[in-house]
């Protein structure tokens, strides 16, 4: 794969701007890195300048960082366009892949992941989350019986408090139990449905049909 020699990073936190550069520049070693806080600037660098890669984000102040994608990969049609976001749910997912995103990265990975996915970018490895490439995998698999996944009425009351939006404990609060007593029930429901997160949890047990968050 070509170096990469010339990045932008869209991102409107100024600390989490840094953050990645401090992530990029020893592992990519790039020659320059340009930053732009929102859509605006962002459109600015790229007619200004050619890029090998974009870190993007999409929640910017004047609009979608998804709008920017096709843009991007029209100036810079080698380049690497990869999302950097909060955002793990279907919609922001697959909508940035149909857009041309060739990378999705959870910026709340731990510092490890998200170093080896980017590092990953030189060996021509598809830089996304752990998470995210379950999320690809099962979007193409038939989602299994809910029999093969069963919860308890505990577990399914608690998961449709989570998937309306409640933390943990404020789910164990509204239930009339403990946070530890919630925690494990959380613990065998992970267990079940075979995931790692509780956004995990929620969009199957939903596909599933084992949980009605409306």
């Amino acid at each position: 794969m070509p170096a990469i020699k010339h990045i932008l990073i869209v991102e409107d936190l100024p600390d989490v701007a840094l953050w990645l550069r401090e992530q990029v520049q020893p592992l990519l070693h790039p020659e320059r890195i340009d930053e732009a806080g929102n859509l605006a600037g962002a459109r600015q660098a790229i007619a200004a300048h050619r890029y090998d890669l974009v870190l993007l984000d999409l929640g910017l102040p004047d609009g979608d960082g998804m709008s920017l994608i096709a843009p991007f990969r029209q100036a810079n049609p080698k380049a690497q366009c990869i999302v950097t976001t909060i955002f793990d749910d279907a919609e922001h997912l697959f909508g940035a892949l149909r857009a041309g995103a060739s990378g999705y990265l959870l910026k709340d990975d731990t510092e490890e992941e998200f170093a080896s996915q980017l590092s990953g970018i030189l060996a021509g490895r598809p830089p996304l989350s752990s998470s995210i490439a379950r999320r690809v995998l099962q979007h193409f698999q038939p989602a299994p019986s809910p029999m093969e996944a069963p919860l308890t009425q505990r577990e399914q009351d608690l998961l449709t408090l989570i998937a309306k939006g409640l933390s943990v404990r404020h789910a164990a609060e509204k239930l009339g139990i403990s946070h530890h007593t919630a925690a494990s029930y959380m613990k065998g429901i992970y267990s079940k449905l075979q995931v790692n997160s509780r956004a995990e949890a929620t969009l199957k047990a939903v596909n599933l049909g084992l949980v009605n968050p409306g």
